[in-house]
């Protein structure tokens, strides 16, 4: 009987800290055109899943530098009466606040645009949907960010986990199939989104 043993790559054996420096640089390197047209294959596919069916509160985010762009998906959702929120961060921590139009967001922090703080979102408010911005995705559902641990606490912070639905959206480079680098801090995402194709997590 023949022994195979597998040698544990260069990529594999990356830190979480060189996955995120390696994807940012990637992303950064990719043209407006490239953007505009990877965003509107995640739309599609996002229309075609109709996440959104049943829910009446969709938390989006606005795009910084190459991130997808979920513009064209806030507009379809607004035709349909649903409630938006956008995210505003405030020290440590991130709440979602309603928006009615893209214009209410102003330059806030981090350079992000940013909501005003009227009706804020809370379980009071019913389930949402979640779409949510990252560097990297596993296909376990875990998630690189920029290293702020903004999501991971707010998603930990709802006491029904399955109060928000989360679902990453990335460029398909972003999917990570051979990769585990979740922290013991990290909350799992529900799925996964990509231009190309999509992965939802089982309980």
């Amino acid at each position: 009987m023949m022994t195979v043993r597998l040698r544990t790559s260069a990529r594999n054996m990356e830190t979480k800290k060189e996955i995120r420096s390696r994807l940012k640089k990637q992303r950064s390197l990719l043209g407006a055109d490239e953007c505009h047209n990877m965003s509107h294959e995640i739309y599609k596919r996002l229309i075609d899943l109709e996440l959104d069916r049943d829910y009446d509160n969709i938390l989006l985010y606005s795009a910084i530098r190459n991130e997808v762009n979920t513009d064209e998906y806030f507009a379809c959702l607004i035709n349909k009466a649903k409630r938006i929120y956008y995210p505003r961060v405030c020290g440590d921590e991130m709440s979602f606040y309603r928006v009615r139009s893209l214009d209410e967001l102003n330059c806030g922090s981090f350079n992000i645009n940013e909501p005003d703080m009227t009706h804020e979102y809370t379980q009071a408010d019913g389930r949402a949907l979640m779409i949510v911005p990252g560097l990297g995705f596993s296909y376990t559902g875990y998630r690189i960010g920029y290293g702020k641990g903004f999501y991971d606490r707010y998603l930990s912070s709802f006491t029904k986990r399955d109060t928000v639905t989360a679902v990453g959206v990335g460029y398909d480079f972003q999917l990570l199939s051979s990769m585990t680098f979740e922290d013991e801090y990290d909350v799992p995402l529900d799925g996964v989104i990509t231009d190309k194709r999509e992965v939802f997590i089982d309980d």
